[in-house]
């Protein structure tokens, strides 16, 4: 938790996004098998569940547009564009910058970043060196800046950074499909009496790393380039994102000595279409005070607080003096979230128009009736003492309509259109699995491993396979709840 004693903050702000405006592929749906993530139990998943499910029945799960670099683009391109719009906007030259902190995820070099280029274009006569901490890169860049701007070692810094999403994951992989690129810049500067960054948190989020794995590859010209993927530990995104934003959050306005109700905008980084409202909802905070440029942008990793510092300004969403909250969470990396009390911020040039995204699909909508709730089978309620007390030869039936009907809902397909020897495989995808082990977990109590829903399995399989759960569980169960179960109690220790 720390608190900025001197006026530091954001003077003015640039964006700059390639040429290509991509939209969804009806064919890729055919072509392209679900993408898989091993998750795992928790109850801070609640709140995720309930904010994936809308998506699950979407192929493209809320992907909309995405801005991709066109055949002459490349990321150095885009963070030239974003540092001169943000040079302009402030009405500085390059001689008036002390240091500029550059932060590119995924560039088309292998080695390093591209801090030294950049200097060279922009014709900068300070220091200029690389930052990485995946997509909290820019809010970390910020936290160095202003100390190193406090501590009166430089006066004014500029802070660039960039993601390159589509040169980094493959076509054929569904991950494409969420990924976008763009650049975003910034000047550090002080600013007026009590202006600027007041309080911040940042932690580690060690417990993600391997949610994505990045290999060295190569391409048809032999030439090396990054591939990133999504690893086995994917399922750790879901279940610390609630405890990442209300931990950042929460100690972040503390250190500035307000309270979230006071913030009058946060800025959430939004790597999938429904990340905006788990963390509004995490917070409970009124969604009319935050915003998701997922469906323009798709994820643009580092880039996010940027982005919605400045649509938020550009539209009247921020006015001088407002106080705002802005949080980031890299994977493997860092989170944190920072207070600032907004300044006289100049913005640069407004970027392209979207095609088709509209306002209304970027702002936040709660249901706060909104929950997952368990399905019954032929009566209100359905649970594990409710199942063991049916006869033993009906319950793999009972099992198999139960686990057929969770799927119809999710999958919004009639019941007709399931077939229980039907392969899992082809059937669901990380986002479907996780909700049927939750809803399993929730009504039979019954913790089925991640793997056992994509190793061959059926809905006929995973029925054997509650089965014998049930059998194992049933031995805890006291004999004096039903006289049913009592008896098969006794047949499975025998």
């Amino acid at each position: 938790m720390i608190t900025i004693s001197h006026p530091i903050g954001i003077r003015s702000l640039g964006v700059s996004f390639p040429s290509i405006i991509r939209t969804n592929n009806p064919d890729l749906i055919a072509q392209t098998p679900p993408r898989r993530a091993r998750l795992s139990h928790s109850h801070e998943l609640d709140i995720w569940s309930q904010e994936v499910a809308p998506y699950l029945s979407d192929p493209f799960r809320g992907n909309v547009e995405r801005r991709v670099l066109g055949p002459d683009e490349s990321s150095l391109m885009l963070e030239y564009q974003a540092a001169q719009d943000a040079l302009d906007a402030a009405k500085l030259s390059p001689e008036e910058i002390d240091l500029a902190i550059v932060a590119s995820l995924f560039p088309e070099q292998i080695i390093h970043g591209n801090a030294v280029d950049l200097a060279r274009e922009l014709k900068l006569l300070c220091p200029a060196w690389n930052l990485e901490s995946t997509c909290s890169s820019a809010l970390i860049a910020l936290q160095n800046a202003c100390a190193l701007i406090q501590a009166g070692i430089y006066r004014r810094i500029l802070v660039i950074t960039s993601h390159i999403g589509s040169n980094s994951v493959d076509e054929e992989d569904t991950l494409s499909r969420s990924m976008g690129d763009a650049a975003g810049a910034f000047v550090v500067d002080s600013l007026k009496a009590n202006q600027g960054i007041l309080g911040m948190k940042i932690i580690n989020t060690a417990v993600t790393a391997g949610a994505y794995l990045h290999e060295l590859v190569t391409d048809d010209q032999g030439k090396p380039r990054m591939s990133t993927r999504t690893g086995e530990n994917a399922s750790m995104l879901a279940e610390t994102a609630v405890d990442f934003v209300r931990t950042c959050c929460k100690e972040a306005v503390a250190s500035a000595g307000v309270t979230l109700d006071k913030i009058d905008f946060f800025g959430f980084n939004t790597p999938t279409p429904w990340y905006a409202n788990v963390c509004t909802r995490a917070l409970g905070i009124n969604p009319e005070r935050t915003i998701n440029l997922y469906p323009r942008y798709a994820n643009i990793g580092p880039v996010f607080p940027i982005a919605n510092l400045y649509h938020a300004a550009l539209a009247g969403q921020i006015r001088e003096n407002d106080l705002v909250l802005i949080y980031t969470n890299g994977a493997g990396a860092t989170a944190g979230a920072m207070v600032m009390r907004w300044g006289d911020v100049a913005i640069g040039s407004v970027p392209t128009a979207p095609i088709s995204v509209t306002p209304e699909q970027e702002k936040v909508y709660l249901d706060t009736q909104a929950s997952v709730r368990p399905i019954s089978i032929s009566k209100e309620g359905f649970s594990q003492i409710e199942l063991l007390a049916v006869q033993a030869e009906k319950r793999r039936q009972i099992l198999e309509t139960y686990l057929m009907q969770i799927l119809s809902e999710l999958l919004k397909l009639p019941s007709s259109k399931i077939n229980n020897q039907q392969s899992f495989t082809y059937l669901i995808d990380s986002l479907i699995a996780l909700e049927l082990r939750r809803r399993i977990d929730s009504d039979l109590e019954l913790l089925v491993p991640m793997e056992k829903f994509f190793k061959n399995s059926s809905i006929a399989k995973m029925a054997d396979l509650l089965m014998e759960k049930l059998a194992i569980a049933s031995l805890n169960i006291p004999q004096s709840l039903s006289p049913e179960i009592g008896e098969n109690i006794e047949e499975i220790t025998l």
